[in-house]
């Protein structure tokens, strides 16, 4: 495995990731697609500069190894961000937002009243808000065992102001009049009408954006409320704001799906300092099961740095003229597969998950919180054809990033984009098959627990071979006998959904595929035959 690395840890993208290959053919970059969701997928130009002669994509990529998500830096084919910057918000901060929308179309005048949602059914529509504040939990480090998830790494915060605290009075005031005014605060706080955005806590894990239909006074200093669900239209009325802000990795939820799990903060890389957030490693050793009981040795180490990508262009309470929801995921992986295939896997490769990330970071957006729900579950997976024995290892850094757009009149679009540096590759085949192995995950993006983007990113390495072939890169000159073809890979697909009405606007029938994005290179090919011992002198 590596050392804990580093980079910006950009967070959405999440969610990216791993690439695969390499070997005498050198870094690759493949380019971007971009296009309305639906429409046939066309190469890019730099696609086309970026491939040699000999088929490899050429060395395009970053020169540092060290992975990074490009946290505060709009694509390259956006117009630079204009109006209110995208932040991230204080760390731990529970307390509800509650505010009527603005006049004129302006956004959600932003009250803190110290209320807290403490119980909420989305499906039924109700919720509870509670007055006092709550104290978050100590800052804890993703860590996970053979035997336990991980807990949510929630940052500690002060404890909030009580809303049950009372002005001074004069000393004839009596203890019960204090505490009949003190539960009462709460239901003057909140109105029909009124908006309220919850940063996650307890009751809405993935926080909430509702609008109050109804009030009741509850038991002590509590208030019930009926809701229906809010738009980020209603929130943010004409506000202008884009950003891209990095994930503290200390607030990712790592929950191990096999026994050989840990998860790590780091914070370098090669000597190159991370930023704040720092960067998550997984490190996995697994086996994957075979059929008729046998199984390949597998392991890897997977480094995250994600960071989400956020924009509204307002146009009052009606749809924005402008938005925009996704997520880079910078990443170093290195996985190894070592083992004897008896027989084919069938037709569909053998997957293995092993670890789901979650977190759900706030963005301040015009004062207001935004809560981003970023979801990662990491897989390996081997697809074999025929009897074989295999050693592959593949070591990979990139940056992956995938967008939902919007634009009125248009609808949506989505784009996905590439940036790989692929390092040495050690492979050993013997025998008569085709194998695929790939470290891969599955990113889920979305708002206020409303998945938007869903997407698979899964970067591989393809050998063919019949008879013997070893390779290292760098290191001795390939041993090949026989005939062989070895590739490296990256497929990326997925698809938007009708939950990106949280903005505000039209909804989407269905699913649009995202436009595929599939790049494969040649790393060696060919046929020989290994010259015969020469006969002892002797």
């Amino acid at each position: 495995m590596f050392k804990p690395s580093i980079g910006r840890a950009a967070p959405a993208a999440l969610l990216t990731l791993i690439l695969a290959g390499t070997a005498a053919c050198g870094p690759t970059s493949p380019g971007s697609t971009s296009r309305a969701a639906g429409e046939p997928a066309a190469a890019s130009t730099a696609d086309a500069a970026a491939t040699t002669a000999g088929g490899s994509p050429a060395g395009a990529a970053s020169a540092s190894g060290a992975p990074h998500a490009r946290a505060g830096t709009p694509a390259s084919d956006r117009p630079t961000p204009t109006g209110t910057n995208v932040t991230a918000a204080p760390a731990g901060d529970k307390q509800a937002v509650i505010g009527a929308p603005g006049k004129d179309g302006g956004a959600v005048t932003a009250e803190n009243k110290a209320l807290q949602l403490t119980s909420y059914d989305p499906g039924k529509g109700t919720a509870v808000l509670t007055g006092g504040g709550a104290t978050a939990s100590p800052t804890a480090t993703p860590s996970v065992s053979a035997s336990a998830p991980a807990t949510p790494a929630t940052p500690a915060t002060p404890a909030a102001p009580s809303a049950s605290a009372t002005p001074s009075v004069s000393a004839p005031a009596s203890a019960s009049a204090s505490a009949s005014a003190s539960a009462n605060a709460p239901a003057a706080a909140v109105q029909p009408g009124q908006l309220i955005a919850s940063p996650p806590t307890p009751a809405a894990p993935q926080g909430a954006l509702v609008a109050v239909t109804g009030v009741n006074p509850g038991v002590g200093n509590t208030l019930n409320l009926t809701t229906r669900p809010a738009t980020l239209s209603e929130l943010l009325g004409g506000t202008e704001a884009d950003g891209q802000v990095p994930i503290d990795v200390h607030g990712i939820q790592v929950t191990p799906l096999v026994k050989d799990v840990k998860a790590t903060v780091g914070a370098d890389l090669g000597g190159v300092k991370a930023d704040a957030s720092g960067t998550l490693e997984v490190d996995v050793k697994a086996p994957v099961p075979l059929p008729g009981g046998a199984s390949l040795d597998a392991s890897g180490s997977l480094q995250l740095h994600p960071a989400v990508h956020f924009a509204y262009h307002g146009a009052g309470a009606a749809a924005p003229r402008t938005a925009s929801v996704g997520f880079d995921l910078g990443a170093h992986a290195n996985w190894k597969v070592t083992g004897d295939v008896a027989r084919n896997t069938g037709a569909a490769p053998i997957r293995v998950p092993f670890a789901k990330l979650q977190a759900s970071p706030v963005l301040t957006v015009a004062g207001l919180p935004v809560v981003v729900n970023l979801g990662l579950t990491c897989y390996l997976e081997v697809g074999a054809d025929g009897q074989v024995h295999l050693e592959a290892q593949q070591d990979a850094t990139g940056t992956w990033a995938v967008r939902a757009d919007y634009t009125g009149g248009k609808g949506w679009t989505s784009s996905t984009s590439a940036d790989t540096k692929v390092s040495p590759v050690h492979v050993r085949l013997d025998g008569k098959a085709s194998v695929r192995a790939a470290l891969g995950a599955e990113v889920s993006l979305g708002l206020y627990d409303t998945v938007g983007v869903e997407t698979t990113v899964a970067p591989y390495l393809a050998a063919k071979a019949d008879g013997s072939l070893a390779v290292d890169v760098p290191g001795k000159a390939p041993q090949l006998q026989g005939s062989w073809s070895l590739v490296g890979g990256v497929d990326l697909n997925g698809a938007l959904t009708a939950h990106l009405k949280v903005f505000g606007t039209p909804i989407i029938e269905g699913k649009l595929p995202l436009p595929p994005f599939h790049r494969e290179w040649p790393l060696l090919t060919g046929s020989a035959t290994l010259p015969a011992p020469r006969p002892s002198s002797t």
